[in-house]
């Protein structure tokens, strides 16, 4: 999924934390989109030359997926809303950013319907974590 992220954006720079082997019972194609839309939007909202970090931990009984970036970061009137069908962040930055509003609402509706749990962290200029669970078992 990096390699297929890194040929569709302007990205340089994706690095994989190590992490330990962890197998998890889910949708494989379904999961590859929700990776693929979080690493693209991480792209596409950071500069060229920006890192994009992908950390995937066991946490209890679950695994905690992150993808971390340094772009422009999202103000907190708009976080509760970014999971919303068709919902943008409107900005002086994003006005040129193409998008429907579309992918983060799918992403949130793939980790719900695997009993998963999907949120941001993020501040403005300072980047975001965008962070899904799945349950091991």
């Amino acid at each position: 999924m990096i390699e297929e992220t890194l040929f569709i954006t302007a990205s340089d720079s994706i690095v994989l934390v190590p992490y330990e082997t962890i197998e998890v019972h889910a949708d494989q194609e379904k999961i590859e989109q929700v990776l693929i839309n979080l690493l693209s939007n991480a792209a596409k909202y950071s500069g060229k030359n920006s890192p994009i970090e992908i950390s995937c931990h066991k946490i209890h009984n679950k695994v905690q997926i992150s993808i971390k970036d340094s772009g422009m970061g999202i103000g907190p009137e708009n976080i509760e809303k970014l999971f919303d069908p068709h919902y943008r962040v409107k900005s002086k930055e994003t006005e040129k950013i193409s998008g429907f509003g579309i992918g983060l609402y799918l992403c949130s509706e793939i980790v719900k319907r695997h009993h998963g749990k999907i949120w941001v962290e993020s501040e403005i200029g300072n980047g975001s974590v965008f962070s899904f669970t799945l349950p091991l078992n």
